[in-house]
């Protein structure tokens, strides 16, 4: 998947040492992503082998990458999600402090969307996002997702749901 300015690809092993010193290791990134804290390096490896796709899958969370630069920049994907009792999808963005404040969840988030909705003929999508990280949830917002509901999610704590439906999106898109 691309856009503009960023690549999505599949994830390789070399990606997982730079994952590390970039995202799961920095509390900064952490302090709203997943448990609220850094992930030691082998709890790291065992997520990103888990949850990330090298290859063999359309969705699960993939390397992030500037196009220009080929440079790392975070990861994003759609990943199965069960928040509202349905097999929906949630789409999520984790950004590498120097990537912060350019534009790149928005950008990231509407070919996420897009994908979802086109490709994978989502009905809707999700996106849990910490209460606290303002950010985020504007980068949601302005991808047209509303609130729904908060939920207590045992691995990650209390998150709030927003949700864009098909229809919803394309009326946003052609606004």
């Amino acid at each position: 998947m691309t856009t503009p300015r960023l690549t999505l690809r599949t994830t390789t092993e070399n990606d997982i040492s730079i994952l590390q010193g970039l995202i799961f290791g920095d509390s900064d990134v952490m302090r709203f992503a997943f448990a609220g804290a850094p992930m030691a390096r082998e709890a790291a490896e065992d997520f990103v082998r888990k949850f990330f796709t090298f290859g063999g899958s359309l969705t699960g969370m993939a390397i992030l990458t500037e196009k220009a630069t080929g440079e790392i920049i975070g990861f994003a994907g759609l990943s199965p999600c069960d928040a509202l009792g349905a097999d929906d999808f949630e789409l999520g963005f984790v950004l590498a402090r120097r990537a912060w404040g350019r534009g790149i969840a928005t950008e990231i988030g509407e070919a996420q969307l897009a994908f979802g909705f086109d490709q994978l003929n989502c009905s809707r999508l999700l996106g849990l996002v910490d209460p606290r990280n303002a950010p985020s949830i504007h980068a949601l917002e302005k991808l047209g997702m509303r609130s729904l509901r908060t939920i207590a999610d045992p691995k990650r704590g209390s998150r709030d749901v927003y949700v864009i439906e098909a229809w919803e999106w394309r009326r946003h898109r052609a606004e």
